[in-house]
């Protein structure tokens, strides 16, 4: 029986290496196609290259931030989900993102098993439109 994410690629985007390759691993072995990257210009080059089912990026980066991705990714596919986090948490902060088409917003630290869920049924509303 397939895993719920099987097949899914999600991007994970974080400046901290440690947590983005945490995430994608984590990720990964729950089914999804989870790829880290540790910084915002690589990530917008990947969103405009290659398929990405799913948009996992941390809020505060140097250079290109979670909103310039978060902006980015809504231009170039209206539908893919995008998950907000960030450890500095704040009722501005998530506004913002979800007035600019955040999909979600965790605040670190959360359970791994908790962003695939929200991956998971993201995902599936996407593909029952």
């Amino acid at each position: 029986m397939p895993m719920p994410g099987e097949g899914m690629r999600v991007l994970v985007v974080d400046d901290r290496s440690e947590m983005a390759e945490m995430i994608a691993e984590d990720l990964s072995d729950r089914g999804f196609d989870a790829r880290a990257v540790t910084s915002g210009r690589e990530a917008l080059n990947l969103l405009r290259s290659e398929h990405i089912d799913a948009l996992v990026t941390d809020l505060r980066m140097p250079e290109v931030d979670g909103l310039t991705l978060l902006r980015t990714s809504i231009e170039l596919d209206p539908s893919r989900p995008v998950i907000m986090m960030t450890a500095y948490g704040s009722l501005e902060t998530a506004l913002e993102a979800v007035k600019g088409g955040t999909w979600q917003y965790l605040t670190k630290p959360f359970r791994v098993e908790v962003l695939a869920r929200l991956l998971e049924a993201a995902l599936s509303l996407r593909h029952a439109r």
